[in-house]
């Protein structure tokens, strides 16, 4: 027997499942004939025209206006790299105190209405007071039984 010339055919669908799809608007998922097709290119009016890039905010005189601030990014990436120099790698910044919130204030800069109850209070003082004890040591009581 040969094996090459085995085919698959689909059976016929029933036609109340064909009823009760069609009313609940099911569409077929992908199959081995639509796996190759060619997916459409994508035209320039698809792409972001902008909303990927900062917003740039002009408040002083002196302050950079867009068409400089590209220009000079520009420059920064046409730039060839300086070889000569060392390379220094540096640690990322810290994030400033002013970005930081507090345990006990909001994001709006309220104090926060969180109480600790006297008993959870009495329960962390008995913690810090307790004394450690000591541990078991099994050569001691071979010891004092010799």
């Amino acid at each position: 027997m040969s094996k090459r010339n085995i085919a698959y055919i689909k059976p016929k669908e029933p036609a109340f499942l064909a009823r009760l799809k069609e009313q609940v608007g099911y569409k077929e998922g992908p199959s081995v004939d639509t796996k190759k097709e060619q997916l459409p290119s994508l035209n320039s009016s698809d792409e972001s025209d902008g909303e990927d890039q900062p917003q740039v905010v002009v408040l002083k005189q002196g302050d950079l206006t867009k068409e400089e601030a590209e220009a000079v990014v520009k420059e920064t990436e046409e730039a060839p790299a300086d070889l000569k120099q060392r390379v220094i790698f540096k640690k990322p910044e810290k994030s400033s105190k002013s970005d930081v919130v507090p345990k006990d204030q909001t994001e709006d800069g309220r104090a926060s209405r969180k109480r600790t109850s006297s008993k959870e209070e009495a329960s962390a003082q008995k913690k810090q007071r307790k004394p450690h004890k000591q541990l078991l040591s099994f050569d001691e009581d071979e010891d004092e039984e010799g």
